[in-house]
């Protein structure tokens, strides 16, 4: 695919890949990503590790924040080539980071720079590229405190340019079970409760996950699942305290409040709480604007739904977002994760159609002709 910029912004991709960026580390990537954009007359600013630019259109008007993140996962064993050798052969960019989410780092990159060359939108364009996305979601923390909610948000995430405008949000619970000790050697003749045993007796009866709340058109029910169970210490000690974590993963309008009803009835014996409950469930309609100018750029029918969570968990109820980037999420956190150049491509061209087009249906008199 020929695109004006598409080799600058491949070597931007492989000198990205070449940096080492695992969460909480990614100092020189943000580095680099700044003297990139200085180079070519973007403006940033640094908060901690993420990098945050701002193109001004030629007219005052909405914000619109594209987001994605400069941090990876560590690599794992199996990778069969250097992760960070950052080479491109025959159209595939192998490397950590690659296509999780480099390509839509890069991809926004490059077309903010485009974009800012000739503003020609009502509105303000913040690009932000956040740290520790993969970890404590910190970057967006950072930017939404820094610079308040924007009026719509895209979120760039490996979807194969599929517009994700539903996806689920995350609450983690837990279950306590109390008990009384005693020293193990004495179980036959001293009175005591192994919370251990109590709380496993418990956790048997529950199928291997819950569908708690109403199904979804996009994202199917939520789900409930045991992820963690502790208890005891010493060998020669009945465990007085068993503790579990519970995954939840939330689809719209099902809340944290009816998932602890249902842990509650399940699990009479257990103390349930709320640990977290921060990374909300995201449900733009399809009808918003963003949505339909993001399924025109990337040419598609119908937005879909992802269960996946990303840093849009963090914006405000009520912000317009969606999720679209290049690459694919399969590949994410595996050995060898890579990306095609025709990805980027078509990357580079979603972001570069997608942010004037926004800013035109919502003010199509704005800018004259």
């Amino acid at each position: 695919m020929s695109l004006p910029h598409l080799d600058e912004a491949a070597q931007l991709l492989a000198e990205l890949v070449r940096i080492p960026s695992i969460s909480g580390d990614e100092a020189a990537a943000a580095d680099h990503a700044q003297a990139w954009l200085s180079a070519r007359g973007v403006d940033s600013e640094r908060l901690g590790h993420t990098v945050v630019a701002r193109v001004e259109g030629s007219q005052p008007g909405p914000t619109l924040l594209l987001n994605s993140h400069l941090d990876t996962v560590p690599a794992g064993n199996q990778w069969t080539v250097d992760p960070h050798a950052g080479v491109w052969q025959d159209g595939r960019l192998t490397g950590l980071g690659a296509n999780d989410a480099g390509g839509c780092v890069v991809a926004m990159m490059t077309a903010t720079a485009r974009l800012a060359a000739q503003p020609d939108f009502a509105g303000t364009l913040l690009l932000s590229l956040h740290a520790e996305e993969e970890t404590n979601n910190r970057g967006m923390g950072d930017f939404l405190a820094a610079y308040g909610a924007p009026d719509a948000a895209i979120t760039g995430e490996p979807t194969g340019l599929d517009v994700v405008r539903s996806q689920a949000g995350l609450a983690v619970f837990t279950l306590q079970w109390h008990g009384k000790s005693c020293h193990a050697a004495h179980v036959a003749r001293v009175e005591h409760d192994n919370a251990l045993l109590r709380a496993a007796r418990e956790l048997a009866t529950l199928p291997d996950w819950l569908h708690p709340g109403e199904e979804h058109p996009l994202l199917g029910k939520s789900t409930l699942a045991v992820t963690a169970l502790h208890a005891g210490g010493p060998h020669n000690k009945v465990p007085d305290l068993a503790e579990a974590l519970v995954d939840g993963r939330l689809v719209p309008p099902t809340t944290a409040a009816d998932c602890l009803a249902q842990l509650q009835e399940k699990l009479p014996s257990a103390e349930v709480a709320i640990r977290s409950e921060r990374l909300g469930p995201i449900d733009t309609p399809e009808v918003d604007q963003l949505v339909q100018v993001a399924l025109e750029a990337a040419g598609r029918s119908e937005a879909v739904g992802s269960t996946t969570l990303s840093d849009m968990a963090l914006l405000p109820p009520g912000v317009p977002a969606v999720k679209v980037g290049p690459g694919q999420t399969a590949r994410s956190h595996t050995p060898d994760e890579y990306l095609l150049l025709d990805e980027l491509a078509a990357g580079i061209a979603f972001y570069e159609a997608v942010v004037p087009a926004w800013f035109q249906a919502l003010h199509p008199q704005s800018i004259s002709s």
